[in-house]
Formats: structure tokens, C-alpha cells, sequence
């Protein structure tokens, strides 16, 4: 890449002409934003009246080397290591997904429609916490309630586990395997379960970026064409009978399985069960409350 100058405006165009085959120009633009922020810690504006600015060489070393990575498909933020969710700057890398803006209205979801309030004492559990975004959002902001976070990477929970310290959050990290009988034999009870669990079926692979496909954590993202509710069917099983009642249920789902999803739910004996739209209009979420504990078999 041509420094001369290490003008503003150069490198601008220079992100824009490497990456146009790559990515929608909006995508670019908000790299871009994100790199002046990290390296220079510029905010939107000053780049937008900084255009004929030099960038200091040192950054502008650290911009070249970021544009290759970006090239090779390489997700801005893992690039960076660290992601913003819901306010909080966390730790990511290649053992964690990306946190989504669905998973934010997730979390915000759960603020608003939980009746107890933020002070109010709880027993949350989230399933598959990668990162740990959900459990570090949800223990802040309901602060006297003791957080669960399974997962079955290792490696996850490293990471989640040291976002977790760096934001001051006590919450206990569980290794586990939640399709395995033995492994949610082992959970508690709660009042509450949230889960984004794996729900990109294979045929859907095919069509997404490289940037997902070739860098995420496969085992966090993809489920099998033929099963493609397991993780909802094990969860709801389970929170059925680790739910104290009134206990509340909470999953991200696959836009093209939210009727499933709810009926499967339903079959576990929940109520007020209501599948919720995310900001682009899509079926991204189910919500569902236990009144009363299932009768074993027998009774």
C-alpha cells in the first residue's frame, strides 16, 4: 500500500478500493470508524474533518497490516481482540463468536420483560455463553442475582472468564456439555435460563461470508440440516425441570424456525410463549414462562 503523504482521505480511498469486492461500502465505512478509534482514538466526526491529516506512522503501520488482515476475510474485530456489547468493551478471539447486535436486543429484551427488578435476587443461567457478553450484561444490571454460564469450549470460558474479572462481575463458569444427560444433571435451579445456542444449519453455510465461515467457532455456530432444533429441544427439556416456577425462558433463534421453536416449547409444558421480531423485521427470538412444574411421569 502506497504511504506517501499518510494522508486521512488516502487511506480512506485505499480501504475503500481494496475492500469494495469484499464488503458493502456501509461495512467498510464502519471499519473504518473502527480502526480511527482503536489506534487514534478518533471518533466519527474527527475523521470526517481530518480528512487532510497525516496519520502518525506507527498507526498508519498498524492501519496497512489491518487492511491485509481485513482482505484475507479476517473479522475487524477479531483483528482488534476486543469487541463493544451493550456499552462494555470485551475480550474475542478466534475461540468465541463475534457478539451480535440481535444479541444485544436479546439481553435488552430480558431487562424489560423479567418482572424482577434490577436489585431484585435471581438465579440466572445462560447456556453457551461464549464470550460471556449475556452473563456480563444481565449480572450488571440485575447486580444481586447469582449468574450460571456453561459452556462446552474451554477456550470460551477463558475468555469469558477474563471479561468477566476485567468488568467487576461475579459469576460462577461452568464446563459442560448441554446436549449430555450427565453434564445438566450437575446445574442447579434457576429462575431464569437464556440461551443463543448453534442454530445456522449447514445448508445455510453456503451462503454466508468467509468471514464467519472461515475465522468463528464452527461448534458455536452450526447444527446439523437434519436436526436443526437439538439445542432448543435439550434446553427446553431442561428448563422445564430446573425452572423454579414462575420461571422464565429465553432463546435467540433461526428466523426460519420460530413457530418450531415455540411449539417445542409449548410441548414442555410453557405458557405465554411469543416469538419476538429483532431490528430488521426478522423472527429472532422466543420468550416463554413456566406457571407450574410438570407433572413426572406417573403423577
Amino acid at each position: 500500500m502506497e504511504q506517501a503523504g499518510n494522508l486521512v482521505k488516502n487511506l480512506i480511498k485505499e480501504f475503500h478500493q481494496r475492500l469494495a469486492r469484499i464488503y458493502p461500502e456501509q461495512e467498510i465505512r464502519q471499519f473504518i470508524y473502527i480502526l480511527f478509534e482503536a489506534y487514534l482514538g478518533w471518533p466519527k466526526t474527527r475523521v470526517h474533518v481530518s480528512l487532510d491529516a497525516r496519520v502518525p506512522e506507527l498507526a498508519m503501520n498498524a492501519f496497512v497490516k489491518a487492511l491485509e488482515e481485513l482482505a484475507d476475510g479476517k473479522p475487524v474485530q477479531y483483528i482488534l481482540g476486543q469487541a463493544w456489547f451493550n456499552g462494555t468493551m470485551l475480550k474475542v478471539d478466534r475461540n468465541v463468536l463475534v457478539p451480535r447486535p440481535e444479541t444485544e436486543e436479546l439481553c435488552a429484551m430480558i431487562r424489560m420483560g423479567y418482572p424482577g427488578r434490577h436489585n431484585h435476587p435471581a438465579s440466572i443461567l445462560d447456556i453457551g455463553t461464549g464470550s460471556g457478553c449475556i452473563a456480563i450484561d444481565l449480572k450488571k444490571y440485575f447486580q444481586h442475582s447469582e449468574v450460571t454460564a456453561v459452556d462446552i469450549s474451554t477456550g470460551a470460558l477463558e475468555i469469558a472468564k477474563g471479561n468477566a474479572s476485567s468488568c467487576h462481575c461475579d459469576i460462577s463458569f461452568v464446563h459442560a456439555d448441554i446436549l449430555d444427560e450427565a453434564d445438566r444433571a450437575t446445574l442447579g435451579r434457576f429462575d431464569l435460563i437464556v440461551s443463543n445456542p448453534p442454530y445456522v444449519t449447514e445448508r445455510e453455510k453456503t451462503k454466508m461470508h468467509r468471514n464467519v465461515t472461515e475465522f468463528e467457532p464452527a461448534q458455536a455456530l452450526f447444527v446439523a440440516d437434519g436436526d436443526p432444533l437439538v439445542f432448543y429441544r435439550a434446553i427446553a427439556g431442561f428448563a422445564a425441570s430446573h425452572l423454579v416456577p414462575p420461571g422464565y425462558l429465553y432463546f435467540e433463534i433461526n428466523e426460519k424456525f420460530g413457530k418450531e421453536v415455540a411449539g417445542l416449547v409449548s410441548s414442555f409444558g410453557f405458557e405465554e410463549v411469543c416469538i419476538s421480531l429483532d431490528f430488521h423485521g426478522k423472527e429472532r427470538f422466543v420468550s416463554a414462562v413456566l406457571k407450574s412444574s410438570p407433572a413426572l411421569p406417573g403423577q
